[in-house]
This record gives structure tokens, sequence and C-alpha cells, in this order.
């Protein structure tokens, strides 16, 4: 080969064409137009989930409350009291907020419970979310 032929080869191999450049672009954005509207509104489902699980946990606490002090208490703050048992009944030494940064609603005995007690939260959009069955 003489050097003409090898200086062109050498210049076949040095990267990459604007045609291939542009395909590849083309298929980023198929997928992203597929992927991003299938994630769309999963945030607000993690948020109910999120809350339905503070909303269980709240139940376990204030069942041991009840258990160890023979009533429920008359807030969530009554969970923090640690003077009759010498433990506090949750793990971080404060009561959670829903996942929108409220506290959550507690009555006892409840409307909808009327057993034992309700707690409930309500998302931006107006549902509620509570410990009973709707």
């Amino acid at each position: 080969m003489n050097g003409k032929q090898e200086n062109k080869m050498n210049r076949r191999k040095g990267g990459f064409t604007l045609i291939e450049i542009l395909l590849v672009v083309v298929i980023i954005g198929i997928l992203a137009g597929i992927g991003i509207p299938a994630l769309s509104g999963k945030s607000e489902q993690a948020k109910i989930a999120q809350a339905q699980a503070n909303i269980k946990a709240l139940e376990s606490a204030l069942a041991i409350y009840e258990m160890n002090n023979g009533a429920y208490p008359s807030g969530l703050d009554g969970l923090l009291d640690s003077s009759k048992q010498g433990f506090p009944f949750l793990d971080k030494q404060t009561v959670p907020k829903d996942p929108w940064g409220n506290p959550f609603s507690f009555t006892a005995p409840g409307s909808h419970n009327t057993y034992k007690f309700d707690i409930s939260c309500t998302t931006p959009s107006g549902k509620t979310i509570g410990n009973w069955d709707e």
C-alpha cells in the first residue's frame, strides 16, 4: 500500500459520522418519550403508600400504649410520653407527619372506628387516607 491509501483508512477509523450521532440522539429521545410518561404519577402513589405505612406504624404504637395504660392517649403526642413506662412508644422521639408535611388527624373514639380510634390524612387532591375500610 502506498501512503495515500493508509491515510484514507486512518481517517475513516477516526470518529463517528453525523448520521450515527443523530441516530443515537433519536433513539435516546424515543426511549425518554416512552419512559417519562410511564413514571409520571408514581410519586403521588409513593406518597400515598408512605402515608398508609405511617398510619400502620401509629396504629401499632397506639395499640401498645393502650395495652400498657388501659386507654388511648388524648393526642398522638401522648405516644412520646415516657413518664409511665420509662420508654416512648415511637422510635424517633417525634410524631411523624404525613408525606405532605401536615400532622395526622387523630380522634379516640373515632367516628369510623367507634371501638378504637381514627387516624387519617388528606392528600392535596382531597383524597382521605385513614385506618378504616371504605
